[in-house]
């Protein structure tokens, strides 16, 4: 949708407007947006909430949120990461920590991980079916679950995965 744009930083991440929803709102009203589409705009303005209002400490659940396609940059979390089901998320931002398990699971649209990301628990990346590799410097503290993925080829160089790899 036009309305939604997401920077990749917590300055520059801009956010769907109150005018812009009121706009989508009219639009529903009159037949061009439907409820359907409504219903997931207005799960996107929760989720963007939420990781606003995030302060790095505990988990941050941000599941089956089709609209949301990337996190801002800078982003830390202190516990486990749901991103189950976010199957417009495209992209995760460069230098993401995440201090327990990060969940990827059915992310469609997923085409890439950042270098450097760091997971101190599990990763699970199953059925994320755009994902073609693994990224340089990946730091998994347990497993990494690849199922129905489809991760091709060699294991990146500088890979760290303590547990196991799940294919």
């Amino acid at each position: 949708m036009k309305y939604i744009k997401l920077f990749e930083k917590f300055e520059d991440w801009n956010t769907l407007s109150a005018k812009d929803f009121a706009e989508v709102r009219e639009l529903n009203r009159i037949g061009v947006v439907s409820d359907q589409e409504l219903a997931e705009l207005k799960k996107l303005r929760r989720i963007e909430k939420k990781i606003l209002q995030y302060t790095g400490v505990g988990d941050l659940d941000l599941r089956e949120c089709d609209l949301l396609k990337s996190l801002p940059a800078g982003l830390k979390v202190g516990g486990n990461l749901s991103l189950y089901r976010c199957t417009g998320l495209q992209s995760l931002p460069a230098g993401l920590k995440v201090a327990g398990y990060l969940s990827l699971y059915d992310c469609t649209g997923l085409e890439s991980l950042p270098a450097g990301l760091e997971v101190e628990n599990d990763l699970d990346l199953t059925g994320c079916t755009s994902l073609k590799s693994l990224p340089a410097g990946l730091k998994v503290g347990r497993n990494i679950y690849l199922r129905g993925s489809n991760i091709l080829g060699e294991l990146p160089q500088g890979l760290n995965v303590v547990g196991q790899i799940y294919k």
